[in-house]
């Protein structure tokens, strides 16, 4: 099994310049999913510069809502000398929907996925092989794909009544799980109770890094690093000493692949992949739909 090459180091960072985004009034953020028309997607200028911060007051720890229950956030490796720039995205899972979307034949850049959709964020995920299929398993609209892979340690799971990070081995699953998409990664990078996992190895590999977490407050984080700042090691060690109160987090493809693309109120936020990717994860306006009989909303 041949896993992307999306893990070797990439120097460049490539922020999704705001100018380039599609024009905010004409994405009306309704409880549809119509796609925009492929034929109306903008030809995307990949520069080095700075990727735009929203012109929204930030809290006093840094926290910028963009909308209700999505904020953003622009972190450091190192505080005291703002070397490794980290951009974080945590959600509210009571205000959004979550959606897997794969389509191996069809691989975008995050920054195409973005503009084809009325997706509110838009995040890469997990590994795949030459042909563009997922390695590990994955649930995209009911429909299960992927190959089997005895790397994969942990998932990010959409369930009836949210979404969790959760390792595959060796604990009990929260009651109740039922999942309704889902896609596996590796490694877990902090267990459950925010412990580091021991198992990854102390390398000197660093790369663009992907991350999707779930905080004590069962809030879920979209972490992405514009540059090649972090081994594996090094990053879960971040995490755990980080003041984001985090519970799980599992590593995603990183490298070439990471991307993040997130709607604010004056353009588009975030960082492109330099690949494209036949898997992401969405955050969509939230549908309500019928109460299911564990009192989950369901589509």
């Amino acid at each position: 099994m041949v896993l992307s090459a999306c893990e070797s180091t990439v120097n460049a960072a490539w922020p999704i310049a705001t100018p380039d985004a599609p024009l905010l009034p004409t994405r009306t953020l309704s409880p549809t999913s119509t796609p925009i028309a492929t034929s109306t997607r903008p030809s995307l200028t990949r520069t080095l510069m700075p990727t735009l911060i929203p012109t929204v007051p930030a809290s006093v720890n840094g926290w910028r809502e963009v909308r209700l229950g999505v904020e953003v956030r622009e972190m450091f490796k190192d505080p005291q000398t703002k070397d490794g720039r980290v951009l974080v995205v945590r959600i509210d899972p009571g205000q959004v929907d979550f959606h897997v979307r794969y389509q191996p034949d069809q691989p975008l850049r995050v920054s195409d996925w973005y503009s084809n959709s009325q997706a509110l964020i838009v995040m890469n995920s997990s590994f795949f092989d030459g042909a563009n299929h997922a390695v590990g398993h994955i649930i995209s609209d009911g429909v299960g794909d992927g190959q089997w892979h005895s790397q994969m340690e942990g998932a990010f799971y959409l369930t009836a009544v949210g979404a969790a990070v959760w390792p595959l081995q060796g604990w009990q699953k929260p009651p109740g799980l039922e999942v309704v998409e889902s896609i596996e990664s590796f490694p877990m990078l902090l267990m459950p109770g925010g412990l580091v996992n021991s198992n990854i190895t102390d390398d000197a590999r660093a790369a663009r890094r992907t991350v999707v977490a779930v905080d004590r407050s069962g809030k879920v984080l979209f972490i992405v690093t514009p540059s090649s700042v972090f081994t594996l090691h090094g990053l879960a060690i971040w995490l755990a000493n980080s003041d984001l109160d985090l519970d799980t987090a599992l590593n995603f493809d990183g490298g070439s692949s990471s991307g993040l693309a997130v709607w604010t109120p004056t353009g588009m936020w975030g960082l492109d992949s330099v690949n494209r990717v036949p898997a992401v994860i969405t955050v969509d306006i939230k549908v309500l739909g019928l109460i299911g009989p564990d009192g989950g909303e369901r589509p």
